[in-house]
């Protein structure tokens, strides 16, 4: 599901009920329910710093000569591209278990 996609439906369902509380439901087989702690925004540029940060901890653990910040900002960049590539993604961090997940979801997730 794409970012625009989760937007659309929760506008939706924010039109009937505002209020609505969000929770995450999961294991199909023994379905829960949880409170959502966190969402994070894992993107492109927070990638490539994280990158840099580890080639400056390898160049000082390496003693290997010190990069500028653009050669290590390329170095990272490309390490990333070639690397598995570095597609942004949303994640919802779970919070807390609320219980299992009462039957009528359970049954409209077709689980």
């Amino acid at each position: 599901m794409k970012i625009t996609d989760l937007i659309e439906q929760l506008e939706e369902i924010a039109e009937l009920n505002p209020n609505a509380e969000v929770r995450y439901a999961s294991q199909p087989s023994y379905p829960f329910e949880n409170s959502i702690r966190e969402v994070l925004s894992w993107d492109k540029e927070t990638m490539i710093d994280m990158e840099m940060e580890n080639i400056q901890q390898a160049i000082e653990e390496d003693g290997a000569e010190p990069m500028s910040y653009e050669d290590k900002r390329a170095l990272a960049k490309d390490n990333l591209e070639h690397g598995g590539g570095c597609d942004p993604v949303v994640y919802l961090a779970e919070g807390s278990q609320i219980g299992y997940l009462p039957e009528g979801p359970t049954e409209a997730l077709g689980w």
